[in-house]
C-alpha cells in the first residue's frame, strides 16, 4: 500500500481515533530564508533553531505527535536544489505522514509554478494535511486547498519583491564601490567595512606583489641574465609560477586561463565590475541547465579598496591581450573539438583540450603547463577510439552469446523478497483493523490502543520504505539489462555512421551517448612519432 493505513478505515472511525488519541504521524520542515539571513547578520539568532523551538512547542501543545524533523540547510529557490525537500515529497506521495508541521506556507515553494503545482499534488493526492502555527490545510477540503495555492502564488510573487530590493540593494552597493561578491580575487581579502554596511577589499602583500610580477611580466617583461627583459605569455607565466612553488587561491596550480582573466579583471586598478558573469537558464532536455557566460555589457564602476596594478600598466596589458590572435573565444561560439570535454589527461588529470593550427591538423594539448603529457593530432585520436569502439563492441557481443555474466543483476530474489513484504504489509493492516475493532468494541483502553497502534504503523512505515527500495532496485535492474542489450547496437551505429559525419559538434555528441571518458598518454614528442600515444576508454555501461 502506497497510502496512509488510516484512509482505509472508515470516516467515522477515523474522527473516533483523532478525536481520542489526537495524534497520528507528523514530521517538522525547517527552511531558512534569505530574510532569515539578513536576520541572522543583525543578531537575531540561529533561524532553523528558533523555528524548530517554535514548532516543537506548537505540536506538544497541539497535541500533535512529530517523529521527525527535517532541516533545509540549503536555502534553493527550486525543488531541485532542496534535498530534504525532494526526500519530504517522497515519503508525502507514500503516504508515511498525515501532516506536515511548518512556520507558514511559503516555507514550503517559493518556486516557479511547476514546483508549486508538483507540491501542491503531491499533498493533495497523498491526502496530508500542511499545518502552521496560524491554519491547518486539509487537502480534502476544496476551499483548504484553493487558500493553499493562493498561499503559495503569494509567498512566489513576495519572493520575486524581496529578489529586485536585494538585487537594487546589490546594485547600489557597486556603484559606492563596495565588493558584493563572496569569492575574493588573488591579490585581496575582504573585510567588513567600519561604521558602514557591506565589505570592501584589502591587498594581501605577498599575494599583491604576484600581481604585480604577472602583470610586469606580461607587459614589460621578464628580467634575463643579461640584464635584458623579456615578455613573456600567459602559458610561461603560469609555469613560471607554478616553479616558484606559488598556489592559487584555491591552493590549485596556476594556468593559462587564470592568468588571462587575472591580466582583464579591472578590480587590480580599483575598479568594481558588474554583470561580468550573469545567470542564464536554458531548458535542456526537460531540465532548467543554469550557465554564466562572459559578458561584453559588464559595468565598470570606482571601488573603494585599494588598487594593486596603476592604470598605465592595466591598459598596456589589455593593449596586448588584443593583439593576440590566439586567445580562446569563450561564450555560445560553436564546438570545433569532437573530443571535446571526453579526453582526460593520463597525467595529471585535467581535460584535454583542442589547439588550432593553421599550416597543420588541430592537436589535443594538455594545458597544464608543467605536464609531461604530448600532444598529438586530434584526427588521429579520433581513429584510435573508433577502433577501440570497434574492437570492444565485438569482445562484448561474443560475451553475450557465450552467456557469461555482464553486468545485469539477477532480479528473481528481489521480486521474491517484495512479494514477501506485501504480504507482511497486508498482514500488519489487518493487524491494525483488529486493533481498530478491539477499541470499538471497548476491548482495547485508549492507551492500550495508543501503544498497539504506535507500533503497527511504525511497522507499517519500515515495510513500505523497504517495498519502495526493492522497486526501485528492481526497476533500475530492468533498466540496466535494457541498456546493456541496446549499448552494442548504439556503439556499431557510432563507428558505421562517424566518418561520414562533417559536424564536430554531432561527432562529440555521439561519441558523449556511448563514452563516458577517455584517458590519453604520450610520452615522446616531435615527428615521427605522432601516432605513439595510448587511450583507454570508459564506455557509459549501466551502473549496478
Amino acid at each position: 500500500m502506497n497510502i496512509c493505513f488510516h484512509r482505509c478505515f472508515d470516516i467515522t472511525t477515523d474522527m473516533i481515533i483523532r478525536k481520542v488519541l489526537k495524534t497520528v504521524s507528523y514530521c517538522i520542515y525547517l527552511r531558512k530564508s534569505r530574510a532569515d539571513a539578513e536576520a541572522e547578520l543583525r543578531g537575531e539568532g540561529e533561524t532553523l533553531a528558533r523555528h524548530e523551538k517554535a514548532l516543537t512547542a506548537f505540536a506538544e501543545h497541539s497535541g500533535l505527535k512529530v517523529t521527525a524533523i527535517y532541516k533545509e540547510i540549503i536555502s534553493g529557490e527550486t525543488i531541485a536544489a532542496r534535498p530534504q525537500m525532494q526526500r519530504l515529497l517522497s515519503e508525502v506521495s507514500e503516504g508515511l505522514w498525515d501532516g506536515v508541521i511548518v512556520m507558514d506556507v511559503d516555507r514550503l515553494a517559493r518556486g516557479n509554478s511547476i514546483d508549486q503545482g508538483i507540491i501542491s499534488q503531491t499533498f493533495l493526492y497523498a491526502g496530508t494535511k500542511i499545518i502552521t502555527p496560524a491554519k491547518t490545510y486539509d487537502p480534502a477540503n476544496e476551499f483548504d486547498e484553493e487558500y493553499f495555492e493562493f498561499g503559495l502564488f503569494m509567498s512566489r510573487r513576495e519572493y520575486k519583491t524581496i529578489n529586485r530590493r536585494l538585487q537594487r540593494g546589490r546594485i547600489a552597493s557597486v556603484k559606492e564601490g563596495k565588493y558584493i561578491s563572496n569569492k575574493t580575487p588573488f591579490g585581496y581579502e575582504r573585510v567588513k567595512l567600519l561604521n558602514d554596511k557591506g565589505y570592501t577589499l584589502s591587498p594581501v602583500p605577498e599575494q599583491a606583489q604576484v600581481v604585480k610580477s604577472i602583470f610586469e611580466w606580461y607587459t614589460d617583461g621578464k628580467l634575463q641574465e643579461d640584464g635584458t627583459r623579456r615578455r613573456i605569455g600567459v602559458s610561461l607565466i603560469a609555469r613560471e609560477l607554478n616553479e616558484r612553488k606559488i598556489s592559487t587561491r584555491d591552493g590549485g596550480v596556476w594556468t593559462a586561463p587564470t592568468i588571462r582573466d587575472m591580466l582583464i579583471n579591472p578590480v587590480y586598478i580599483g575598479k568594481i565590475r558588474w554583470n561580468w558573469r550573469p545567470q542564464k537558464k536554458k531548458m535542456i532536455n526537460g531540465s532548467i541547465v543554469t550557465e554564466r557566460p562572459r559578458s561584453s555589457d559588464c559595468q565598470i564602476f570606482d571601488g573603494i579598496h585599494e588598487a594593486i596594478i596603476d592604470e598605465e600598466t592595466f591598459n598596456t596589458a589589455q593593449a596586448f591581450m588584443s593583439k593576440n590572435s590566439n586567445r580562446p573565444i569563450r561564450g555560445d561560439k560553436k564546438t570545433q573539438n569532437p573530443l571535446a570535454s571526453l579526453v582526460v589527461c593520463g597525467s595529471c588529470g585535467r581535460k584535454m583540450q583542442r589547439r588550432p593550427n593553421p599550416k597543420n591538423p588541430d592537436m589535443l594539448i594538455c594545458a597544464e603547463p608543467n605536464c609531461s603529457n604530448h600532444a598529438s593530432y586530434i584526427y588521429l585520436v579520433e581513429q584510435r577510439v573508433l577502433e577501440c569502439l570497434r574492437k570492444w563492441s565485438d569482445e562484448f557481443e561474443i560475451t553475450i552469446n557465450s552467456n557469461d555474466k555482464i553486468a545485469v543483476t539477477n532480479t528473481d530474489e528481489q521480486r521474491a523478497e517484495l512479494s514477501a513484504v506485501v504480504k507482511s504489509e497486508e498482514k500488519v493492516n489487518s493487524q491494525l483493523d483488529k486493533a481498530f475493532e478491539a477499541f470499538e468494541t471497548g476491548i482495547y483502553d485508549a492507551e492500550t490502543f495508543r501503544h498497539r497502534s504506535d507500533i503497527l504503523r511504525q511497522q507499517l512505515r519500515e515495510l513500505s520504505a523497504k517495498k519502495t527500495e526493492l522497486q526501485k532496485s528492481i526497476d533500475k535492474a530492468e533498466e540496466n539489462e535494457r541498456v546493456v542489450k541496446a549499448f552494442i547496437p548504439k556503439v556499431r551505429k557510432v563507428t558505421a555512421i562517424y566518418n561520414d559525419l562533417s559536424d564536430p559538434q554531432v561527432r562529440n555528441d555521439m561519441l558523449k551517448e556511448v563514452i563516458h571518458h577517455i584517458e590519453y598518454v604520450k610520452e615522446t614528442r616531435g615527428h615521427g612519432h605522432e601516432e605513439e600515444f595510448s587511450i583507454t576508454l570508459f564506455p557509459k555501461l549501466p551502473k549496478i
